[in-house]
């Protein structure tokens, strides 16, 4: 990108949630919270001091398939950060002193998010909808992290911090063959067997109530997607964001605007690398959550035979300002062929991204609705009252 002065890099390693053993979910993301308590010769401090001093905005994150290690900066800064990166990753020291302090972190985070009803309706949803182990909560339940010792995390990253399947993408202001010359010297001679492979078990049943005594009830459904790695993707991507992608679409404009049943409604469409979830959220009062949750289901009925072509040229207008901006974005860049890669095993370009979504139109949209109706949704509601559930929609 020779029209930016920054840079980004990141180091993306499979050491996600997916892969907390039994009864130790969360042990990841402790995992990678320990990754930032000293590497090398430099302690805790000392990191945080060498890359902040250097003008680095720096992030670490672990999600169900990853921990990543990222950074962004001006470009003359790279020589300086990358043996501080490559330090965490290949002689974390995780000090059994700080552990302790690693864990309540994690579960500040945990506390956090257990208070917020709708985050905890999503995780509610993937857990019953998606196969053990993919479901569970990246971030980690609390029960299970208080259990975990300073040596489950030093086993676990033993185990999965390996060079195999690893990520490293940058993007920005870069000398390509000078960076492959460093992550050479930094990190050629490390060798190491891929981590186990994760084996799926079987999905939850398909209609939750959580109970919760409050004014509000939360409502979440989910149903099956075609991945991104198909062709289809961007079929199902539009049609989620026609349902639920913003204030022009139909939740927003029906159940919001038009009735006013909800503070809050919209869909989305989240991607493994196998399977993907299409999935709408509602966030109402318990008096009118049954309605709303009825309001939901017909208008996801409705769909087929329905599109129109000036709501699909929405969704092209919104993709079309969402990639480009993205590409002037180094951290967003990165991030974008971290997810390509890990995918596809190839990038996409720009140009081929947005042919995906400009040649779709109205009849091929609704011909795949029709061979692809949402089918044996998966219902969450997180409130005082269950709701009714039509025995047609969930297995």
């Amino acid at each position: 990108m020779p029209g930016v002065e920054s840079v980004a890099v990141a180091f993306h390693v499979p050491a996600g949630g997916i892969h907390d053993p039994e009864n130790r979910c969360g042990l990841a993301t402790l995992a990678g919270e320990m990754l930032l308590r000293g590497a090398g010769s430099r302690s805790s401090r000392e990191i945080i001091d060498a890359l902040e001093g250097g003008g680095v905005q720096w992030d670490q994150a672990v999600t169900s398939t990853h921990t990543s290690l990222s950074g962004a900066m001006v470009a003359r800064q790279l020589p300086e950060a990358l043996p501080i990166y490559v330090d965490m990753l290949r002689r974390p020291r995780l000090p059994a002193d700080e552990f302790e302090a690693a864990r309540q972190m994690v579960l500040q985070n945990l506390a956090a998010v257990e208070d917020d009803p709708g985050h905890r309706t999503i995780t509610a949803l993937r857990g019953l909808h998606l196969p053990t182990p993919w479901g569970r909560p990246a971030e980690g339940i609390s029960a299970d992290v208080e259990a975990a010792t300073h040596a489950e995390v030093r086993a676990f990253l033993e185990t999965r911090l390996r060079p195999p399947g690893m990520i490293v993408t940058i993007a920005g202001r870069i000398d390509w063959d000078d960076f492959l010359a460093r992550i050479e010297s930094l990190m050629g001679d490390w060798t190491g067997e891929p981590g186990p492979a994760v084996r799926n078990g079987p999905r939850g049943p398909f209609v939750r109530h959580v109970h919760h005594d409050s004014q509000q009830t939360h409502v979440a459904l989910a149903w099956s997607a075609p991945p991104y790695r198909s062709e289809e993707s961007a079929i199902a991507g539009a049609v989620t964001s026609i349902l639920g992608g913003g204030t022009s679409s139909r939740l927003f404009t029906e159940v919001r605007e038009r009735r006013g049943l909800c503070y809050g409604v919209t869909a989305g469409y989240e991607t493994h690398r196998d399977f993907a979830t299409a999935l709408c959220y509602s966030g109402t009062t318990a008096a009118r959550a049954q309605e709303t949750l009825d309001v939901m289901l017909a208008e996801l009925n409705r769909l087929p035979g329905s599109i129109d072509a000036a709501e699909l040229d929405r969704v092209k207008a919104r993709v079309t300002s969402g990639l480009v901006m993205q590409q002037e974005s180094t951290g967003a860049r990165a991030g974008t062929m971290a997810r390509q890669w890990y995918h596809l095993h190839r990038l996409r370009t720009i140009e081929e991204e947005l042919a995906r979504f400009d040649r779709l139109n109205v009849p091929m949209i609704e011909d795949w609705l029709a061979s692809r109706p949402a089918r044996d949704l998966t219902v969450v509601s997180l409130g005082p009252e269950p709701l009714e559930v039509p025995g047609a929609v969930s297995a």
